[in-house]
């Protein structure tokens, strides 16, 4: 396991590293510690590097903590992400990227071991896995990959990060066994993923594949309330 932590400041980023360690010790976990002081210099090497968390400082020169928080996902990376930096006023923005916590400098130790055991529960809850029968093959299909699952007559098509599956399985029979709260059934053929939900407009949902899917007459508030419940729940730890 690789942590990456990002952050400019050499003396912060000390203490930083150490109360990572720290929080690894109590809880028993070993992971090698990686630090850049660039957003740029941890993009480049998560194009190779698979970090199962990231610690970033958001005010960094050159690209900000967020963007590169915001071109981890673009690219397929959910590991979880700890934002670290001086203020509150990005807080609401970090929800758009998923974060597991938001820590405020200068961070004492009990703060930064919340922060950490939210981070393991999110990497704990991406294996949950929606098991399907595609041409006689059973495929597992990890949660967080899915975007959303379209109805199409008796069959369905569950469209994916990495390309779509089509099970002989009707849309209820997928809902069933996506027993889960972050899949939200919008309207009568599609079933969304509010994890990877952009925005929801008045009468559509903007999906993270540029998709724009149609929402059942007059629930748009009820679909927005429920992809604002999952970023609450997400940023605080309730997953």
């Amino acid at each position: 396991m690789k942590i990456a932590v990002c952050e400019d400041n050499v003396k912060e980023r000390e203490l930083l590293c150490e109360q990572i360690r720290t929080a690894m010790e109590l809880r028993d976990v070993n992971a090698e510690v990686e630090i850049f002081e660039t957003a740029e210099e941890l993009l480049k090497a998560a194009e190779k590097t698979f970090f199962s968390m990231f610690f970033l400082d958001i005010l960094l020169p050159g690209l900000s903590g967020m963007d590169a928080a915001l071109k981890l996902r673009r690219a397929g990376n959910y590991s979880p992400v700890v934002f670290t930096t001086v203020t509150k006023d990005y807080l609401a923005q970090s929800y758009s990227v998923w974060a597991a916590h938001y820590l405020v400098k200068p961070i004492e130790q009990k703060d930064m071991e919340e922060a950490f055991s939210r981070a393991l529960k999110m990497l704990e809850g991406t294996e949950r896995k929606l098991e399907l029968t595609v041409a006689r093959h059973t495929e597992q299909i990890p949660y967080s990959e899915i975007y959303y699952v379209e109805g199409n007559n008796r069959n369905s098509i569950v469209h994916t990060r990495t390309g779509t599956h089509t099970p002989y399985t009707s849309l209820l029979g997928i809902v069933e066994k996506l027993d889960d709260k972050r899949f939200l059934h919008c309207h009568r053929r599609y079933v969304i993923n509010l994890d990877h939900v952009l925005a929801v407009q008045r009468s559509k949902v903007a999906m993270r594949d540029d998709v724009l899917l149609p929402i059942r007459r007059g629930e748009a508030e009820q679909v927005r309330r429920a992809w604002e419940d999952r970023r609450f729940e997400i940023v605080n730890g309730r997953d």
